[in-house]
């Protein structure tokens, strides 16, 4: 619902923009003067790698069974997007002043990933305690995991234009930023084997559900729940920079190329949830005090870069639009990476 009242907004936006810029007088002014361009975009996504969240594919699904904790014991396989597109609604804000632009930007998307959570333990077969003849064989698929992930951007920087740097060839722009990404995401189990169902129903767990969750780190206070939910922070400095190729003598269509590296830190947390085990003083462990857990959460490093490739048009000196591809890359835990196809429309006011 959230989704269809922005893109509403987002629409009613660009007609009343355009039509007050249309009626905007186009009189010649001072080099000094301020003038403000507001963008609305859409990026068509393709969300290869959700690394905003620890799916079971980069640790361990804590399934159990009976009193025996079978952490370490299941991977996850073919983790993608359950859809192709996950369009992605942004609203950029830029004021600029002789060479010099401030800029700010917004976007919104959600999104949901899925894992085939699949048995992988050092026995052949594996089976239900409460239903023996409901078994896992080495391979096999246990059930399926869900991530709905919501992301919003926010974008700050200030650059400087260098025109001409080849003439009526080649512009070039260079600046510093701000980058902060709020990511939250609810998981959850689905088409559970009859192995999973089993083991996800038995009466003596504190908790119903696939997820283990504990506090300390000897899980003594273990628990199980059926869905879980990550929020995570990515933050950093950003080094925005841009070439613009004039494709026409008269520089109406543009060839603008844009890398934006990124430095900073991810913190995420994953509310206690239990990946991985690992081991004390024996080989399996028998009970929550034989192991001590890993997690994947807390605060590491993070970077990655954007990079856009559009054609721009310059319809009039208050209105143009473009189109092309954007790719992003962000490692911090684990690696999101997304690309696709990039619309805009852009709206001067104050016009030089």
């Amino acid at each position: 619902m959230l989704g269809l009242r922005l893109r509403l907004a987002l629409i009613c936006a660009v007609i009343i923009l355009h039509s007050l810029a249309t009626r905007a007088p186009a009189l010649a002014q001072a080099e000094d003067s301020w003038s403000f361009v507001i963008t609305p975009q859409v990026w068509a996504s393709h969300i290869a790698k959700n690394g905003f969240t620890a799916p079971s594919g980069l640790g361990y699904s804590p399934i159990t069974s009976g009193s025996n904790l079978l952490f370490n014991q299941f991977r996850a396989e073919d983790s993608g997007p359950v859809d192709s597109v996950n369009p992605q609604w942004g609203l950029q804000l830029a004021a600029q002043k002789g060479r010099w632009t401030l800029a700010g930007s917004f976007q919104y998307v959600t999104f949901e990933t899925r894992s085939d959570v699949m048995y992988s333990g050092a026995v052949p077969v594996v089976c239900a305690p409460q239903f023996p003849s409901d078994c896992l064989s080495l391979g096999a698929r246990a059930a399926q995991e869900f991530v709905d992930t919501t992301r919003v951007d926010m974008d700050f920087s200030v650059s400087y234009f260098f025109p001409d740097v080849i003439a009526n060839w080649l512009d070039f722009s260079v600046g510093g930023g701000l980058k902060v990404i709020y990511a939250t995401a609810s998981r959850e189990y689905g088409n559970l084997s009859p192995f999973a169902a089993d083991v996800a129903a038995i009466p003596s767990h504190p908790g119903k559900g696939l997820y283990g969750v504990c506090t300390k780190d000897d899980c003594s206070d273990l628990g199980f729940r059926d869905r879980v939910k990550t929020k995570t922070w990515l933050y950093g400095l950003t080094i925005p920079t841009s070439a613009s190729f004039h494709l026409t003598n008269d520089a109406k269509w543009l060839l603008p190329f844009s890398v934006m590296p990124f430095i900073g830190a991810e913190t995420r947390d994953d509310r206690d949830v239990v990946y991985r085990a690992e081991q004390n003083a024996y080989p399996i462990a028998t009970a929550a005090r034989d192991f001590k857990v890993k997690r994947l959460d807390g605060t590491t490093a993070a970077y990655g870069v954007t990079v856009d490739a559009t054609i721009r048009w310059l319809i009039n000196e208050t209105l143009s639009t473009y189109a092309g591809m954007r790719v992003q890359y962000i490692k911090g835990h684990e690696t999101y990476l997304a690309y696709g196809p990039l619309f805009g429309m852009s709206v001067r006011f104050g016009v030089k």
